[in-house]
């Protein structure tokens, strides 16, 4: 078999006009290669010079403007006659000018930062490629890292040899995809006629969550016709995590309501505390009254390359499914989503409905397994990722996300005026001392950006995400940012 050899260096082409060589030398590219060509060199200043300023310790998060405002920077208004490249860049300097700076480690708000090179890299290659991964003819090289990536991952959780799963296009529509096999899995004539043959049957589903889960949840249940009703919210302890007697309780007065369980879902890493459920306990009960087990890892689900958070992860096995995004912890671009299964010819038995016109049975035909038709090769970029920094570098950056929590929630207990929100040892750091004023001027600033979250009998406080480019400086300077604004202002004002 022929061997690869990389295409040897070459000299820079000709400078292009309307995409021919100005100096009259014969041009080597073809049009499309040659304007690729241009538009790479001309984009590698700009996205450096991107990056560069997110480093800097002065430079804003964002130069914050309102839609209005924003409007009347940048043309949105779309034309009849295109702009030409040249007419494209001034959108693409506005766009770099006026968006959120993720690189930036003050960039505090939500559950991802920015990526990496290797990142941007995989982004570049997916976009080349523009490729496909429903069947493997037309996306063999892609097709096979998915399979491995699921594969090794299922590895880690101890599903093990068999494991398998598909990439999703965000953590939403892995846990519906979750519940989507759960029901098919369980209740195929379901899946062939109708939820009206399940009710003639008497089967009313029901499913459980986590009164802190994820809002997706619901969303499934919407997705599949058994109503946001149906979707019980089991109550938490202090720490946000399921009590495992609160969830019996829920399933047997279900029971006694006459409907049929059928799905649990547990969270590894809420979405405001970071709360990681009892997995053991609650596997115990899925297994004694028959429910697909799931496990939403859509934050917190990366400890898995930790082995200092080994312990927060006990129990995953005994999950059917899992959920995990590495574009949150593990920095890997937005966005990439993977559903984790035991067996991967679970996913094709539970969903498939064998298209003749695009599935000729190739086991390798990733497609048929979910819920849509295209699907992004998101795995290449967890896949680059992967080779690029090993398991053990991603577990270095999980351990340096919980030592950035624990240094945060260490400052905090030595003022007086900030108070803990919530269990110390988590990821996310909840701390008291927010109105909607003091959070809105930190963030007009355009010095940080954080975010702030309700829970049900707690006064509205800040919850803080910890990501390991985030250096314990811009932590003190957030907790300083937060003490002046609100001492110069009259809080008893404020709504």
């Amino acid at each position: 078999m022929d061997q690869y050899q990389p295409t040897p260096p070459r000299s820079p082409p000709p400078a292009l006009v309307d995409g021919h060589a100005s100096n009259g030398e014969k041009e080597e590219l073809c049009q499309e290669a040659a304007e690729l060509d241009a538009i790479l060199r001309r984009i590698h200043t700009m996205a450096v010079a991107f990056v560069q300023e997110g480093k800097q310790s002065k430079s804003p998060v964002v130069r914050a403007l309102s839609p209005s405002e924003l409007a009347e920077q940048i043309d949105f208004m779309l034309p009849e006659g295109g702009l030409g490249l040249e007419g494209i860049w001034p959108l693409v300097d506005s766009t770099l000018k006026y968006s959120v700076n993720s690189w930036n480690p003050r960039f505090m708000d939500k559950l991802y930062a920015s990526t990496n090179p290797i990142g941007v890299l995989s982004e570049l290659l997916l976009a080349i490629l523009n490729v496909n991964v429903h069947v493997y003819h037309v996306s063999p090289v892609v097709t096979m890292m998915e399979i491995q990536v699921c594969k090794q991952i299922g590895q880690l959780i101890g599903f093990g040899s068999h494991a398998g799963g598909l990439v999703c296009p965000g953590g939403s529509a892995s846990n519906l995809l979750s519940v989507i096999t759960a029901r098919n899995v369980k209740f195929p004539h379901i899946k062939q006629a109708s939820s009206q043959e399940g009710y003639r049957r008497g089967e009313v589903l029901t499913m459980f969550t986590s009164a802190h889960g994820h809002y997706s949840v619901d969303k499934a249940g919407m997705a599949i016709g058994i109503g946001t009703n149906q979707v019980v919210k089991v109550p938490c302890d202090e720490y946000g995590r399921i009590i495992p007697s609160e969830l019996e309780r829920c399933i047997q007065e279900s029971l006694h309501r006459g409907e049929t369980p059928f799905y649990v879902n547990a969270t590894a890493g809420t979405t405001v505390m970071a709360a990681f459920d009892p997995f053991e306990a609650i596997g115990a009960i899925a297994r004694r009254y028959n429910l697909w087990y799931h496990v939403d890892g859509s934050y917190g689900g990366s400890i898995i390359f930790s082995e200092h958070a080994a312990s927060m992860a006990s129990g995953l096995a005994m999950a059917d499914s899992f959920t995990i995004n590495p574009h949150k912890m593990l920095g890997v671009p937005l966005q990439c989503s993977l559903l984790i299964v035991h067996n991967q010819q679970v996913l094709c038995e539970a969903n498939a409905v064998k298209a003749g016109y695009l599935f000729h049975g190739n086991i390798y035909d990733l497609g048929d397994g979910g819920i849509g038709c295209g699907r992004r090769g998101d795995a290449l970029k967890m896949f680059l990722a992967w080779k690029y920094y090993g398991a053990k570098g991603f577990g270095r950056r999980i351990d340096r996300s919980f030592e950035l929590a624990r240094y945060f929630a260490n400052a905090l207990g030595h003022r007086s005026d900030f108070c803990l929100v919530g269990p110390n040892g988590t990821i996310n750091v909840c701390f008291c001392r927010v109105t909607r004023t003091i959070h809105a001027r930190v963030n007009h600033s355009g010095e940080f950006q954080i975010d702030h979250a309700p829970l049900p009998g707690k006064p509205l406080f800040f919850r803080i995400p910890m990501h390991p480019a985030i250096h314990e400086r811009d932590i003190d300077a957030l907790i300083d940012t937060i003490s002046r604004i609100g001492t110069t202002i009259d809080e008893g004002s404020l709504d």
